[in-house]
């Protein structure tokens, strides 16, 4: 039975993403394509990011440095070295918060704290902090996104669609690129979107292994994905290239 309580909760998070907290009138030159790995699995360095360096292509790999080493829904999290070669090998690592965090229902303190450490512990492992932050379990609220907005140059959520026209920086969109809510079909007719209106399209996923979780994709589906891509002549950046470019 839901409380008033999580009625605020849910309250809150409608709000927030409606609510722009850095508006920006996007206006990119050319279209442009992300690929995005929330919590940083094992298997998305070992399976997706060669596929994109096949193609001369990086990806943002979101790290929850908390989790390195561990497990996070049943999926190996990539360890500390790993993280550091993929970032030696060109790839974005992104704020994630340390320790995988509701952000939601962290104190004020805490979630600072928390991504403070976060940013450290990535800037110690690349050289460099992170410039983008994705919202753990997509989950957003009012006081967390004004704590978060200036501390990033964008923060991505899970509101799906292509940003394009007046965006908000706090709450970026992106689209789910899961192998059980999509399909090569819907990958085709939104690019077909993409290139006809323009804009920045963010895909996210979690593992990339031949039998995936539910929030996963097969490396065969990702790959296709990315020749979709590719083959139209869709420019493939990092959340930070395309970030320093706007």
């Amino acid at each position: 039975m839901m409380t008033a309580a999580d009625g605020l909760l849910g309250m809150s998070r409608r709000m927030a993403r409606a609510v722009p907290y850095r508006p920006f009138r996007l206006a990119l030159e050319r279209p442009v394509v992300t690929f995005t790995f929330d919590d940083f699995p094992l298997s998305a360095a070992e399976h997706a990011a060669p596929l994109l360096e096949a193609a001369d292509a990086r990806g943002t790999f979101f790290f929850a440095d908390g989790l390195a080493g561990g497990s996070e829904n049943g999926q190996p999290i990539a360890s500390r070295d790993v993280v550091a070669e993929l970032a030696a090998r060109g790839h974005d690592i992104g704020g994630h918060t340390s320790q995988h965090i509701n952000v939601q229902r962290s104190t004020t303190k805490d979630l600072i704290a928390d991504v403070t450490a976060n940013t450290s512990a990535i800037a110690t492992l690349t050289g460099q902090a992170p410039t983008s932050f994705a919202y753990p379990f997509g989950v957003v609220s009012i006081r967390s996104k004004a704590v978060l907005a200036a501390r990033y140059a964008g923060l991505r959520g899970i509101a799906g669609g292509i940003n394009r026209g007046w965006i908000d920086l706090a709450h970026l969109r992106a689209q789910e690129l899961y192998d059980v809510s999509s399909s090569l079909g819907s990958m085709y007719a939104l690019l077909d979107d993409l290139e006809r209106d323009g804009g920045w399209l963010i895909f996210y996923t979690h593992d990339v292994r031949t039998d995936p979780s539910g929030i996963g994709c097969s490396p065969s589906y990702f790959g296709a994905v990315l020749e979709m891509v590719v083959s139209r002549g869709i420019a493939v950046q990092t959340m930070a290239q395309t970030l320093q470019e706007l």
